[in-house]
């Protein structure tokens, strides 16, 4: 580089070199003007602004190189080759208007890459050219490094000029990018003047210009910046034409616009004007609007269609009192068709206030009801819509009657019976009159629908809500207040013998077999009676007092009825504080387990106890499981009750010997939780008592209840290995065939049995042994309960009988006293051995 800035500085005439930098320079803002230009024009057009940029800036750099050649000082004279400086300078126009053309055609990034190369090799063919053109009186050497850098340094600036160009097209762009290009021309042609030399050689003779350096410099520049000058005054010409010629556009084009929008805002209005016609048409509703003088403004089709309007009653200004008449008189709508009635609906509608909205019924002849709402308009006259609500009015009524009677009988459900009672009951009060109240409740449903099904359940529903119907008056009301259970209520003037009878008739009733297609079913009913006023003079009062006679009609064995009683009141609220004390004692520990031995009859060795529950009550001391139990069971609270007793039982028992059993009785509610076969996993787990330690005793009534459940549940037991014994057999009818559905481990016999072996009467005690006998027989284990004398012990062991369990051998203890019976126990094996 060194070369170069000794050439600049020692070959060259410093005014030559500024005026070949002002040529150039105003060359480049020319041409960069120029391909704005094109680059804003299309097609054509641009084609041939892309022409003039390229010539212009090409005529540009041949000006600058030969000014600069002009200023160029080798030490011997110069000429030039006519043929090749005139074939650089068209190098120069086309190489650059070639670049340019790439620049503004070309989409994507490089497009400013490739023109700006191409230039850079425009600048370095003129100058190479032209170089070669020179004629002096020696040979010409290159510097192969300083030529390559010539032309990267013309095509590196050019490209930063054309993307200067193409980004920025404000005067300071034009500014910047015009520079740059006069650097690309001028950084190139002073690093390749750097890169000759030229050694004189006296023998080579040369052709030098006539006309002196300086001046023909400033001839070639003066003839440049003259065509540039016009070339700059063309554009700023075409830029101000242009200019003009968009401010004409674009006022045509806002014409255009304001046009386009009066015709898109009249289109929009009639548009408008055809969705309104075309809602209004399809409305559901009619529609009708009448001025001030009482005259038709205008009606949609719905509304011609609804009264049948003839074309002469659809103008506009028909009179209201017109369109009245024609409903009338031709029967539209229900009623009188002559010409006074149409008079009098007239004056009726007429006294209707036409400055608030109004609405009424109107019924058509052939049944619809149409629903007329009449709405005020400002400064007079009104707008009417008229909606056919028939559907709606029956969807009303149906909805009304489904929400008050039961869907499967279409019985009145308890929402009607409590109207149709409040209004009864208000009867009562005026005297003369009592109402009978009779809750009813189906006996062994619940046996039905397990063991047939609920399609069968709801058959036999239906069937007994169609006796009611025929055993009952129509002035009694039947309802059905869910599940199994009814209500009737009837006027009676005498309530002990008319509720009596009516009671009497529906037991009968229901108390028939029932064919429900594949089966034949038979069942009963428990009714309760209560009296209005008597018993209570609001629904709510006299339902109670019919609900406690149901129940005591169910616990006096069932298929019966009850007259409501004070004391049954009395009862119930014994009961209820019953229940309360039952949850208190669950919460406060109240309960203790007491255990009776049952012992081997042949050994009369212990081989384990069985759990009994005990209430310690604060007020009413030791309570026995007879007093709670059925209150347990009845509300539940027997599951958490019997999971208290598993686990307590199974704790007490890992302290045992592992020899002896544990034996605890299972509830039917507990078979119904499906939390049974866990609580009894757990309660092993948690007490480490192995599995065959334990025996559960289920009674045929649990089984009973829901035989499907139960036989599950121990199954489920029985594969964990726990011992399963069928609790009070021969008791029950249903024995034989649990015992050929599971295969228990064990048989009790009842206690009932057991006292009758030592019975006076020789009948009772045959039977009872035949009972023992026949439960020995099936090789099973057996326990027989409620051995009380030598002589009922004698008599089993004699039959058989693995086991025996009663105050003969102890009276249930708490489990402080097992240690020491047992203890006592083999301390009398010692003594025996």
């Amino acid at each position: 580089m060194f070369r170069v800035f000794t050439c600049l500085t020692a070959e060259h005439d410093w005014r030559l070199v500024m005026l070949a930098g002002l040529v150039c320079f105003a060359a480049s803002i020319v041409a960069v003007s120029i391909f704005h230009r094109a680059n804003a024009s299309r097609a054509w057009t641009r084609l041939i602004w892309i022409a003039i940029a390229g010539a212009a800036i090409g005529y540009g750099i041949w000006a600058t190189h030969f000014v600069a050649m002009l200023a160029y000082e080798p030490g011997v004279s110069t000429g030039y080759a006519i043929t090749l400086t005139a074939l650089s300078l068209a190098a120069a126009m086309i190489l650059t208007s070639a670049g340019f053309g790439v620049a503004v055609g070309s989409p994507g990034r490089w497009r400013a890459a490739a023109g700006g190369g191409i230039i850079g090799g425009g600048i370095a063919s003129m100058h190479y050219l032209g170089m070669s053109a020179l004629e002096v009186p020696g040979r010409v050497t290159w510097s192969p490094e300083l030529v390559l850098i010539s032309i990267a340094l013309g095509m590196v600036l050019g490209y930063a000029a054309l993307a200067v160009a193409l980004g920025r097209k404000d005067r300071w762009g034009t500014f910047a990018a015009a520079l740059l290009l006069t650097l690309a021309i001028v950084s190139h042609h002073f690093t390749a003047m750097g890169a000759v030399q030229i050694v004189p050689d006296p023998t080579l003779a040369s052709d030098t210009l006539s006309l002196s350096p300086g001046f023909l410099a400033v001839a070639i520049a003066g003839v440049a910046l003259s065509v540039l000058g016009m070339s700059f005054v063309g554009v700023l010409a075409d830029r101000r034409l242009a200019t003009r010629t968009s401010r004409f556009e674009e006022v045509i084009t806002q014409l255009s616009f304001a046009r386009q929008q009066v015709e898109d805002s009249q289109k929009e209005i009639q548009d408008q004007k055809i969705r309104l016609d075309t809602a209004i048409n399809n409305m559901v509703e009619g529609l009708c609007m009448f001025d001030t003088e009482k005259r038709l403004v205008v009606c949609n089709e719905r509304y011609a269609l609804l009264y049948r309007l003839p074309p002469e009653l659809l103008k506009t200004g028909t009179p209201h009192v017109d369109i009245i008449k024609h409903r009338v008189v031709n029967g539209i709508l229900k009623g009188d068709t002559s010409e006074g009635a149409a008079g009098q609906y007239i004056s009726r509608l007429a006294a209707l206030p036409f400055d608030t909205v109004s609405s009424r019924i109107d019924e058509f002849a052939d049944g619809r009801l149409i629903c007329v709402t009449r709405q005020p308009m400002p400064g007079g006259g009104w707008v009417a819509t008229h909606l056919d609500v028939t559907e709606q009015r029956r969807s009303e009524a149906k909805i009304t009657h489904m929400a008050q009677h039961d869907a499967l009988t279409d019985l009145p459900n308890r929402v009607l019976l409590r109207e149709r009672m409040e209004h009864a009951i208000a009867v009562t009060r005026n005297g003369g009159l009592d109402l009978a109240v009779l809750m009813l409740d189906l006996d062994r449903f619940k046996e039905v629908n397990d063991t047939l099904g609920h399609p069968a359940g709801d058959s036999l529903l239906r069937a007994v809500a169609a006796r009611l119907r025929e055993c009952t008056t129509e002035t009694a009301l039947i309802a059905r207040l869910g599940g199994d259970e009814f209500a009737v209520i009837d006027y009676v003037t005498s309530p002990a013998v008319e509720a009596a009878t009516l009671a009497e008739n529906i037991r009968k009733a229901l108390c028939k077999p029932f064919d429900l297609g594949d089966h034949r079913v038979t069942v009963g009913t428990s009714i309760g009676i209560a009296i209005a006023p008597r018993d209570g003079n609001d629904p709510d009062a006299i339902m109670k007092s019919a609900d406690l006679a149901l129940y005591s009609a169910k616990n006096g064995g069932r298929g019966a009825f009850r007259f409501f009683e004070p004391e049954l009141d009395e009862i119930m609220h014994a009961r209820r504080n019953l229940e309360r004390d039952l949850r208190d004692a669950l919460a406060g520990g109240q309960f203790e387990l007491y255990y009776q031995p049952f012992i081997d009859a042949a050994t009369g060795k212990t081989r384990g106890f069985e759990a009994l529950l005990r209430w310690h009550h604060p007020q009413r001391g030791l309570v026995m499981p007879g007093e709670f139990i059925p209150l347990a069971e009845e509300t539940g609270l027997i599951v958490p009750l019997g999971e208290w007793v598993l686990r307590t039982a199974c704790a007490e028992a890992a302290k045992w010997p592992v020899d002896l059993s544990i034996a605890i009785n299972l509830s039917p509610a507990q078979f119904r939780s499906k939390e049974l076969v866990p609580v009894v996993v757990s309660a092993l787990a948690s007490s480490g008592v192995a599995p065959h330690r334990l025996e559960l005793e289920v009674t045929e009534t649990a089984i009973m209840h829901d035989s499907e459940a139960v036989f599950e549940a121990l199954g489920q037991l029985r594969q964990l290995r726990v011992r399963i014994a069928l609790d009070d057999f021969g008791t029950g009818y249903s024995s034989l065939s649990f015992l050929q559905r599971f295969p228990f481990d064990k048989i009790k016999i009842d206690r009932s049995f057991v006292s009758e072996l030592t019975s006076a009467r020789a009948e009772a005690q045959h039977l009872a042994r035949a009972v023992v006998r026949f439960a020995v027989s099936l090789s099973k284990t057996t326990t027989a309960e409620g051995v009380e004398t030598r002589e009922q012990l004698d008599i089993l062991r004699e039959d058989g009988c693995a086991e025996t369990q009663g105050y003969y051998f102890s009276r249930p203890m708490p489990a402080s006293s097992i240690a020491k019976m047992l203890l006592r126990d083999a301390g009398a094996a010692v003594c025996a051995a």
